[in-house]
């Protein structure tokens, strides 16, 4: 992948004006293994260094020119009186690491490595943002879901690492891939596709990446962020019909989408599939913990449909029946005995995805339908979170659920999000929806295909699934 002259790569971080630590990487190809120097530019009396768990087992021995370094536990290192310019090297094994067993850590696809950097980045404090510097060899690629900077010339890349809590999950990927940038309605989404895959099946992977991400942008006229990772991972044969077998999103180090696709499958049957744009649709909320899973997974379930339908992926009938059938899964496999908030904080326990999605999938297009007819179409989620994002959406901050829809009523001036919260968070049972579809004029026949019938709501269904209202969202 990379050799010592043919393929150094020097990947050098330096904090903002508060934080002063640099650090130098150059990476080994033929042994997967980077050389790591952190460096200080100003005295520390004392300097705690920090790996995830299990991380001291990747890497070796830490050193300084002078002074010890001393081990101050599992995945801990303290340095002592730490001279202005004074270095730390050690080496981190890459190729271990990504032969782990375990994806969230570290993996491979193809000849690419897939690494979880807090296994083998030392980091200081939580709130030390860096600068990255990085330098790679022709024919390799390095996708971090850090924000890239503009280059100075010198062929380094650079980058900014967003400071987020050190528990956040991230992943980098490392080694010969392609890799584009999506620029959907003012923001710069990176696009890596690892594994083996014809020049053929990467340009439907680019099309399909380009019209999912253009319809995650339908929520309110542009993307939430200004920058994100995504890592298509080709997997032949990987999620039946559909085509995608498997998605999540990562908010460490940053935002940031992964997907395992099957790179065979044609543009026709990968728009088809809702995972992309649910997965995106998450960049629209804080981090919610487990306590707020129906929450963050309701938005992205109603949303996967709503901005499918209005990028013309779906036909706003297809999408109703898409909303509708999930509702009827949600119906069929809530439990009685527990609350939606009880069965949110302990989903994937008792596997009750279907009941906590479409839960809270019900919950945004009640408040959705309540907003917009109450104030003629001027009120609405896409309005709700689009200034969420203009003042809230922090990269590292995880929200209490009731307070963060406590301050969508307040960002709206409504009396519409809390309280509909405090009603389905204690609910037991699946929410009674047929008065809701009534009253949009949601028919349903035996067959599954719904009729879209005059109703007294029907201009708020048919604006839900348009995009229309005053949230910015008209394209």
């Amino acid at each position: 992948m990379f050799g010592r002259c043919l393929g150094l790569m020097a990947i050098l971080l330096t904090a903002p004006a508060q934080a002063l630590l640099r650090y130098e990487l150059d990476y080994h190809a033929a042994e997967e293994r980077m050389q790591v120097r952190i460096c200080s530019d100003t005295p520390r009396a004392q300097q705690d260094l920090r790996l995830h768990r299990g991380g001291a087992a990747y890497v070796g021995e830490l050193r300084r020119a002078q002074g010890r370094v001393e081990k101050s536990g599992p995945a801990r290192w303290r340095i002592s009186d730490w001279r202005a310019g004074e270095c730390v090297d050690y080496t981190a094994d890459l190729g271990r690491l990504s032969r782990s067993g375990d994806r969230d850590i570290g993996s491979r696809a193809g000849g690419s490595l897939l690494l979880a950097p807090q296994q083998w980045l030392l980091a200081g404090a939580d709130d030390e943002a860096a600068e990255v510097r990085l330098r790679l060899p022709p024919g390799q690629a390095f996708s971090p879901p850090w924000q890239r900077l503009e280059d100075d010339g010198s062929g380094v890349q650079r980058y900014r690492l967003p400071q987020t809590p050190f528990s956040w999950t991230a992943l980098v990927a490392l080694g010969s891939f392609e890799e584009i940038t999506v620029k959907p309605a003012g923001s710069a989404v990176r696009v890596a596709i690892l594994g083996d895959t014809t020049p053929a099946q990467r340009r439907v992977l680019r099309d399909w990446m380009r019209q999912s991400l253009d319809a995650a942008s339908r929520g309110y006229g542009r993307l939430p962020l200004p920058f994100a990772q995504v890592v298509l991972l080709a997997a032949p044969g990987t999620g039946g019909r559909r085509g995608v077998g498997f998605g999540q999103s990562l908010r460490g180090q940053g935002n940031a989408v992964h997907l395992w696709v099957d790179p065979a499958r044609s543009l026709q049957d990968l728009n088809a599939d809702w995972t992309a744009v649910h997965e995106f649709s998450h960049w629209a909320h804080p981090y919610l913990a487990d306590g707020g899973a129906w929450l963050a997974e309701g938005l992205a379930s109603y949303w996967q449909n709503v901005l499918r339908a209005r990028a013309g992926l779906l036909s706003a009938g297809q999408a109703w029946e898409q909303l509708l059938a999930g509702f009827e899964r949600g119906r069929r496999t809530m439990p009685d005995q527990a609350s939606l908030a009880e069965l949110s904080e302990d989903m994937h326990a008792r596997r009750a995805y279907y009941a906590v999605y479409w839960s809270g999938a019900a919950y945004w297009l009640q408040v959705d339908v309540e907003l917009r007819r109450a104030s003629g179409g001027r009120l609405s989620v896409d309005l709700a979170l689009q200034r969420f994002a203009a003042c809230c959406l922090q990269p590292r901050r995880e929200w209490a659920p009731q307070a963060f829809v406590a301050r969508l009523d307040a960002l709206l001036g409504s009396d519409v999000f809390l309280p509909r919260w405090r009603e389905y968070a204690a609910r037991r049972g699946f929410p009674p929806l047929q008065a809701l579809q009534d009253e949009l004029g949601l028919e349903l026949s035996a067959d599954g295909k719904v009729q879209l019938r005059e109703a007294p709501a029907a201009a708020v269904r048919d604006a839900i699934m348009r995009g229309e209202g005053d949230a910015g969202a008209r394209r």
